[in-house]
């Protein structure tokens, strides 16, 4: 398929934050914009921090669905192409779907909206139906909904990683270096991390601030840095093509370090770590520590035998031949199908919107929360000072009452005082 001039159309369900579908959705709309697409996404929420992602990609406009202006663009030229995620299928593209090639991408196996939403219409429209792992394919495939369409059309996409990432070369840092990359750090592998910093200098990228983590995109740089990934999905295969060893644990569990005696079993679960089971923290830091090493040469293994399968261009070249020459043919749909998918679709749209505006009132109550929490904390810590400083002041009270100096002084002041009274009250008789 000719790629340069033409038009793709990529769909998702938001696009706010540095998670699994978002990278997904930015990296192929960063690698088919280089190669001379015109993208055109659509999705029911965008906002930061990674809108800042597209902003930066010449080439590369997103919508929201309900902008008159995707309509616009739409119409004024089709998509060649419409790469469909989480069953949003803008109306425009439904009215000329018989014009139009399609590819459905599904990124999980346990997240609703990550099954068809429109099953009679995806089977009808798409010429290639994807999942990330082939585990994900089996359980998709189990519903039924895939009934009327031809196997070989169901593929495993796997989470492929852009180009770049093949280009890294591992290089040992003078103080070896391990990153975390997770946003659910389980309570174990939180741990490990001061057994691991024991012998590692410990980098951890998330959500999770209250950890020690930044929220950040995992770049080839990030890998370059690094010696060591601790992670599982994506990040994961970033690790392979770059050659960097990673040990795949998070809160599914996980095998440890990938090697090529573990490799088909972990990317069967998009190495997400489920059926590997748990570790304790102790073995952990074991593992971690004892197979460094041997990670490091297995690495260098383990990429030479799989780059081709988990990078992008690869990956997409093997696709884009078949939906080319295996393009499904299809009938114009009726206006009943179409206005039943919008009416799906809006519903699931206002669903994510208000998820996403609970989830910003959610932050902002908990930020709130901890700014309270620390002033509270800050007054008590100022409090207690006070109370030290009043109690220094009456032990040193204390100790001056008890002084032989003042008790001297006391009583020449007592003297004193009895002597000026009677000499006062002498005065005062004698007028």
């Amino acid at each position: 398929m000719q790629l340069k001039g033409s038009k793709f159309l990529i769909t998702q369900a938001h696009l706010l934050r540095y998670m699994g579908a978002e990278i997904v959705t930015l990296e192929l709309a960063e690698y088919l914009a280089g190669q001379g697409v015109e993208v055109v996404i659509a999705t029911h929420s965008f906002g930061y921090p990674i809108r800042q992602e597209f902003d930066r990609i010449e080439g590369v406009t997103v919508f929201e669905l309900w902008e008159d202006a995707l309509a616009a663009n739409l119409q004024e030229r089709l998509p060649d192409l419409a790469w469909i995620q989480h069953s949003i299928i803008p109306v425009v593209v439904l009215e000329h779907a018989d014009e139009i090639l399609f590819v459905f991408h599904h990124m999980s196996s346990i997240l609703p909206a990550e099954f068809t939403m429109a099953a009679v219409l995806e089977s009808a429209l798409a010429t290639a139906v994807l999942f990330e792992s082939p585990r994900s394919l089996e359980i998709h495939r189990a519903t039924g909904v895939y009934e009327d369409v031809d196997p070989d059309r169901l593929q495993v996409m796997g989470n492929a990683a852009p180009a770049r990432f093949g280009d890294v070369s591992p290089a040992p840092n003078n103080e070896r270096r391990i990153t975390v990359v997770s946003n659910h750090i389980p309570p174990e592998l939180v741990a490990a991390f001061e057994g691991i910093r024991e012998r590692f200098d410990l980098v951890v990228i998330g959500s999770q601030s209250e950890l020690g983590a930044t929220p950040r995109r995992v770049t080839p740089d990030t890998l370059a840095d690094t010696d060591a990934m601790i992670s599982i999905g994506k990040t994961v295969q970033y690790s392979i093509v770059a050659g960097v060893p990673v040990y795949c644990y998070d809160h599914f569990g996980g095998p440890g370090w990938i090697t090529r005696a573990n490799i088909e079993d972990a990317r069967w679960e998009n190495f997400s770590g489920r059926r590997a089971g748990t570790k304790t923290a102790a073995e952990i830091v074991v593992e971690i520590s004892e197979g460094f090493d041997d990670a490091v040469a297995e690495a260098a293994l383990v990429r030479r035998d799989w780059t081709r399968v988990y990078l992008l261009p690869e990956r997409l070249e093997d696709l884009l031949e078949f939906v080319s020459e295996r393009r499904r043919p299809v009938s114009k749909l009726t206006p009943q199908q179409i206005q039943g998918h919008e009416n799906v679709q809006a519903a699931f749209g206002s669903y994510v919107r208000e998820w996403i505006r609970m989830e910003a009132l959610s932050n902002e109550l908990k930020a709130a929360a901890i700014e309270l929490e620390a002033a509270t904390i800050k007054l008590e810590a100022e409090l207690l000072e006070q109370e030290d400083a009043l109690t220094t002041m009456r032990q040193e009270q204390a100790e001056l009452y008890s002084s032989q100096l003042f008790r001297t002084l006391s009583r020449i002041r007592h003297s004193w005082v009895n002597r000026t009274f009677r000499k006062l009250r002498s005065m005062l008789g004698g007028l």
